[in-house]
């Protein structure tokens, strides 16, 4: 004899209830969004993405040429230096890059988009996810485009993978998605020092990741500078989709 049907939905784990109904939420939410809003926060990414790429070959063209021309020659002994820091040693800059690695930053990301989804900000929600998933097309056209290889001057290049090293996408990531959990801090912070703390803050750790990674030997500066400006810029796009659909009514 088959078990009445609400018996099934009592051992439904509560995870998966709650996702569901922040799923419905969600998309409720979206539909309900202005038509005009829609649009606009979609085509202005879209535009970002084709604005992003134009400044990706850019910057590849233009590293390429310097190093081409030896222009880049005072990146070796940079790293070198750097590489025999006694304060900020290999096994510290390990733990240091976590908050840049996308082990860490996914579940950030994920968290923060669904708790923008469940308090019905469906808006923020897609702006988060956007910033962090939608910037790999920028740091992929630039790996398709230039196959350069990564130092190998620390610890014999253990701390280099395969992957192409310009840009660099731990930074990138950074700059993209906590620029934005900022922005978002200090649009609802009536401080001004929260404010000042909160921009503080988030350079301190992009900073902070920046360093550990030229620490392990895992970029050379112009990769690290690359992935800086392309995390700027996307999280400008961003914000401007963001603000555009808000200006058409969207939440």
């Amino acid at each position: 004899m088959r078990p009445p049907q609400h018996i099934h939905r009592h051992h439904r784990w509560l995870i998966a209830e709650g996702a569901t109904r922040t799923w419905h939420r969600f998309a409720a939410d979206v539909r309900a969004q202005p038509d005009l809003a829609r649009r606009r926060f979609a085509w202005t990414l879209t535009g970002g993405i084709a604005i992003g790429v134009g400044l990706m070959m850019a910057l590849v063209f233009l590293v390429r040429h310097l190093e081409g021309a030896g222009r880049l020659a005072w990146e070796t002994p940079l790293l070198e230096r750097i590489g025999r820091l006694q304060w900020f040693s290999f096994s510290t800059a390990l733990w240091a890059e976590s908050p840049g690695n996308s082990v860490f930053m996914i579940p950030v990301v994920a968290a923060a988009a669904i708790l923008a989804a469940w308090m019905r900000r469906p808006l923020r929600a897609l702006a988060i996810l956007a910033s962090f998933f939608m910037l790999d097309l920028l740091v992929l056209a630039g790996w398709l485009a230039w196959n350069r290889q990564r130092p190998h001057l620390i610890a014999g290049g253990i701390a280099s993978p395969g992957l192409h090293s310009f840009p660099s996408g731990h930074l990138s990531q950074m700059v993209a998605c906590y620029g934005l959990f900022t922005w978002m801090w200090i649009r609802g912070s009536r401080s001004a020092v929260e404010r000042v703390l909160a921009v503080l803050a988030t350079a301190s750790v992009v900073a902070e990741v920046a360093l550990a990674r030229l620490r392990l030997g895992s970029h050379w500066p112009t990769d690290i500078a690359a992935g800086l400006i392309i995390g700027g810029v996307w999280l400008v796009i961003v914000i401007v989709a963001l603000r555009r659909a808000e200006g058409e009514g969207g939440r």
